[in-house]
């Protein structure tokens, strides 16, 4: 996988993570929201149901009878009242007050005293709930025969309900409290309206209005008051306190995130902008980061593994750098070397050249013709030597700059080694042999210069009568030219610098005296031709390969 895939692939997983722990978090909030208001103590208004939420809670019996649900009970008592399921008749089937259970009809002038729901169901029946709280049974026996008679009896019941006996006049004027603690007063519209929600009555009332225009009013505290703002208020503020707290650790979690997040990328970065200024001065050893690297294996982290490929680049590069820069200085070197060998070779005959016309401009010897003839020839010798290393400076420099014109025709790679070999007159050098129909495309007289080169070097660098084997074969399409030895072979600090131009200086008195670009031109030369070289040697012997397009 591409580091630009792996990098993709960390980054999703990252950012997936993050949306998950988000997730995770935001439904954990809503969980709780939901369960604390679950929690809660819910007492629904029976009121508000529909006739179709009770059918679910009425049951017939295989012999005709009703039951009600349990949950279904539980709320009118919740609701302070009692319900009664009757047919259309008005008897009573079922209900929860055992008083009336046994009756067979409802009275419906008694109903119409009470606050009460009527919910008519299918088959023709009827579910009534009728209020029933204890300030009305309370009134009926405090105000008997349009007197008000208070015992003992009556003082405990009263008690009992935290409940309050008071007497207002006509004009709402609370005048007298009989009974129980001191309270507020009610206004006339809190006296009289019991229309609003129960679960919204701080307070229950029975009035009655006596003979002399007075009212009697008991009221009891509701034990079921749950008002619906506060309530609301309260859900509201833990829904924002939960809001702002989860925004809160969105906003922290984000920047751990973050950090962390930099931590994991900033690092490996950091590193590597410190390896890439160590290597801007020529510094090539890796930074020592154990924070990033194993002391034991010297890799990287199994967190930061992914970019390893990075840093195997980047060591790469130190070693190629490295490398360069040795091969620079030591070209640097042998440059010197050459320029200082090659001087001498200038100079070695120029001092020749100089003292033989020093000695034939001098008028104080006599010089015989058989002598005059050897100083010409000397000095000629040394003229040609020092052109041929003139020549070859300059043409190599052409070669590089692409200044040297190949006139390419097509020959017969056979039939050209086999002329070149004839007029080369070399014993050693065997018959060329291999493909008779390989052609390719050359300028002779340029490949020429490379064969004097490389077959010359193969014949003045073995001894004599070292036989050498010319051979050529077709590979891949391509034209190969094989030149074999049977010498010692070429030493390998020789060999890694065979083609180059600056690694030997010469004499004018060796045996092997040259210019020391002959394998460089050679190499050029190939090149021109859009072909390579290869050469391979051992202690037994050379080969050199030249490798060229048939087209």
């Amino acid at each position: 996988m591409r580091l630009s895939s792996k990098l993709s692939l960390r980054f999703l997983i990252y950012f997936v993570v993050f949306y998950a722990v988000l997730f995770l978090v935001t439904f954990g909030m809503f969980a709780l929201i939901i369960y604390d208001l679950l929690s809660k103590e819910v007492i629904s208004d029976i009121r508000a149901l529909d006739a179709f939420e009770i059918e679910s809670d009425i049951k017939k019996q295989n012999d005709g009878s009703y039951i009600l649900s349990e949950d279904f009970v539980n709320l009118a008592k919740q609701n302070s009242g009692h319900v009664y399921l009757v047919d259309e008749v008005g008897k009573i089937l079922v209900a929860t007050d055992q008083e009336k259970q046994s009756s067979h009809s409802i009275e419906w002038t008694a109903i119409q005293k009470k606050d009460h729901v009527v919910w008519e169901l299918p088959d023709q029946l009827f579910m009534i709930f009728i209020e029933d709280h204890p300030v009305e049974s309370l009134l009926d026996k405090l105000y008997i025969n349009n007197e008000i008679q208070m015992n003992e009896e009556l003082e405990k019941e009263i008690s009992a309900v935290d409940a309050a006996v008071e007497i207002y006049n006509s004009g709402g004027i609370r005048e007298e409290i009989i009974y129980g603690d001191i309270h507020k007063a009610l206004s006339s519209m809190e006296i009289v309206t019991n229309s609003q929600d129960y679960f919204e009555r701080k307070v229950i009332t029975a009035y009655e209005t006596m003979q002399n225009g007075k009212v009697l009013v008991v009221r009891m505290p509701n034990t079921n008051y749950r008002p619906f703002e506060p309530a609301l208020v309260d859900t509201i503020k833990k829904l924002v306190l939960s809001i702002l707290a989860f925004h809160l650790f969105l906003f922290i979690f984000t920047i751990l995130f973050s950090i962390w997040l930099g931590y994991r990328f900033g690092r490996p970065l950091l590193y590597f902008l410190h390896r890439i200024e160590k290597l801007s001065v020529k510094d090539y050893e890796s930074p020592n980061d154990k924070k990033l690297r194993s002391p034991k294996s010297g890799r990287f982290k199994r967190k930061y593994r992914i970019y390893e490929e990075v840093d195997k680049s980047l060591a790469k590069l130190a070693n190629t750098l490295k490398s360069n820069e040795e091969k620079i200085i030591e070209t640097e070197k042998l440059r010197e070397d050459w320029i200082t060998g090659l001087s001498h070779d200038l100079k070695t005959p120029l001092s020749s050249i100089y003292g033989y016309s020093t000695m034939l401009a001098s008028y104080e010897y006599s010089w015989s013709a058989e002598e005059v003839q050897h100083f010409a020839k000397t000095m000629q010798e040394k003229s040609i030597y020092m052109n041929a290393l003139i020549e070859d400076l300059t043409y190599t420099y052409q070669l590089k700059n692409d200044a040297i014109q190949l006139n390419k025709e097509k020959l017969n790679l056979l039939k050209f080694l086999r002329s070149y070999v004839i007029a080369s007159h070399w014993n050693d050098v065997q018959e060329p042999r291999g493909n008779k129909d390989l052609t390719v495309y050359l300028d002779a007289k340029l490949f020429e210069r490379v064969l004097d080169n490389l077959v010359g070097n193969a014949v003045k660098h073995t001894p004599n009568g070292t036989k050498i084997y010319l051979e050529i074969y077709e590979k891949d399409s391509l034209a190969c030219l094989a030149i074999r030895d049977e010498g010692p072979g070429i030493p390998k600090v020789v060999l890694d610098n065979l083609f180059n131009r600056y690694y030997r200086g010469t004499n004018t008195t060796s045996e092997t005296s040259g210019t020391g670009l002959g394998l460089a031109i050679t190499k050029q030369l190939i090149e021109a031709h859009n072909g390579t070289i290869r050469v391979e040697s051992s202690n037994t012997g050379t080969l050199v390969t030249v490798i060229l397009p048939k087209e």
